[in-house]
């Protein structure tokens, strides 16, 4: 009695998995017809066959041959509902990844008091009554940061006319700290002599969530349509929504009739007019500062392109990424070491080097060392996206570190590609499993001194688009996207 209870929960236990999983796979659409029809066919046949050995009777002559396959066949039950066990641990991986990534329906700000750290404030309440250096920098959020600090301690504002009058009240000492958009101070560094962020503590952060109107997607057949997806890579750590400069930005344009891939790379210190003003252009990295939307817009506007989808990524999700495929491999042109955060790498000509998510990061990152600057730093971007590319198809590391993939970039990476596009391409290349042709190209320009949009009052080195750049650009993107 109590061997066919085992036995009876065994096969059910069977039937759940195996009749779970394949309607999650049929809702899903992201296995091919022909393999989801196998996938259904050997279920079935197990069950029969499972099914046979769990309610048969004894044979006639050999009470010992039916136990001994009636234990077989538990046991090949157990092994198969683990399988399938398995596979929907990998399913469920798979579709809450999907939720985490959808586009934010908020972003947030965060503003900053800064104080010397020779200063005698050590903590927010020792600023009570003290003055407070800031500007208006024009975002809907502002008002509302200042309204935020009145509520955890009392103060004198300094409204100063622009970021720079701010940035120097603090470094003159004619105020006791600076109140300041957390995503410009990297800015102001670069930008306001003798302000250095390192020389400085943040007592307290003022944090700002705004609820934003999410980019439509495109409506098209990702399997059949050529289209481009924008990638942006915020200078920042933490949320994916929070407020910073595109330091990374890139076109994919995929054509899946022809399976061709375009990259195309913008220079971040590109001189553009951002989408709805009108005066002074704008270094591209600064678009960022005023939301996702407004780079798209600018760079459609440069491009006369349509840009179907866009993916943001920070600092963490190329890091983690990167560490849970074990790292990648790029071959520098020249020899040199940084110091990032009290960490060195080094990187070597002319030969191999294994890099980890930081030291890749700040390989992609690097400008400095190279006479070519910023154009550099596209080639340096594309060769480690290219590692990326390729260790994901050609090695072992989907496999074997899938679940550990998803988690690296659940909540540091976001997208308004609809979850069913992402698994119609899926199929799509299971089905046929075609081999990509890969291009590269970028944007060129020449080094100039101008005032910004941004910052209006100072001369920023931007990079001045060269109209011919633009047009084969424009003109090569079409191509590859017109291709049969």
């Amino acid at each position: 009695m109590v061997a066919r209870i085992i036995r009876l929960i065994a096969f059910f236990v069977y039937i759940f998995c195996a009749t779970f999983v394949c309607i999650i796979f049929t809702m899903l659409s992201v296995l091919p017809i022909k393999y989801l029809t196998i996938l259904i066919a050997i279920s079935l046949g197990l069950a029969a066959i499972f099914g046979l050995f769990t309610f048969k009777k004894e044979f006639k002559n050999s009470q010992k041959l039916t136990k001994t396959l009636k234990i077989i066949n538990i046991v090949f039950e157990i092994i198969f509902s683990a399988v399938f066990i398995i596979v929907f641990i990998y399913l469920n991986h798979t579709m809450n990844f999907m939720d985490s990534i959808r586009a934010s329906e908020y972003q947030i700000d965060n503003y900053s008091v800064l104080v010397k750290k020779d200063s005698k404030f050590k903590t927010i309440e020792d600023l009570h009554y003290g003055t407070i250096a800031t500007y208006d920098d024009g975002s809907a959020t502002y008002s509302e940061a200042l309204d935020k600090l009145a509520e955890k301690i009392k103060y004198k504002k300094v409204e100063e006319a622009n970021l720079g009058a701010a940035v120097a009240a603090i470094v003159n000492n004619k105020t006791d700290s600076l109140f300041i958009k957390s995503s410009l101070t990297d800015l102001a560094t670069e930008v306001f002599e003798g302000f250095n962020i390192e020389d400085y503590n943040n007592l307290y952060t003022v944090t700002i969530k705004t609820k934003i109107e999410n980019r439509e997607a495109s409506n098209i057949d990702v399997t059949k349509d050529s289209f481009n997806i924008y990638i942006s890579g915020i200078d920042t750590y933490g949320d994916i929504a929070t407020v910073a400069r595109s330091d990374v930005n890139m076109i994919i344009t995929v054509n899946p009739k022809a399976h061709k891939i375009l990259l195309t790379s913008i220079p971040r210190d590109y001189y553009v007019q951002l989408h709805g003003t009108t005066g002074l252009k704008d270094k591209l990295t600064h678009s960022g500062l005023y939301g996702i939307d407004m780079t798209i817009n600018t760079i459609e506007d440069l491009l006369g392109i349509n840009i179907n989808y866009y993916i943001r990524v920070n600092f963490d999700s190329t890091i983690n990424l990167i560490d849970a495929l074990g790292g990648v491999d790029v071959t520098p042109d020249i020899t040199f070491s940084r110091l990032t955060d009290g960490r060195w790498c080094s990187y070597y000509e002319g030969i191999s080097n294994h890099l980890d998510g930081f030291c890749a990061l700040r390989y992609a990152r690097e400008r400095k060392a190279y006479g070519a600057g910023d154009l550099h730093r596209i080639q340096n971007q594309q060769e480690v996206l290219m590692s990326i590319i390729d260790k994901l198809t050609s090695s072992k590391a989907l496999l074997t570190s899938y679940t550990k993939i998803l988690a690296s970039l659940s909540g540091s990476l976001e997208t308004n590609i609809p979850s069913g596009q992402i698994y119609a391409l899926v199929n799509e290349q299971l089905n046929s499993m075609p081999s990509w042709t890969i291009e590269r190209i970028s944007l060129n320009g020449t080094h100039i001194d101008a005032p910004t949009y941004t910052i209006s009052t100072e001369y920023l080195y931007v990079f001045e688009p060269i109209p011919e750049s633009i047009t084969e650009v424009t003109a090569k993107i079409q191509e590859v996207m017109a291709e049969n």
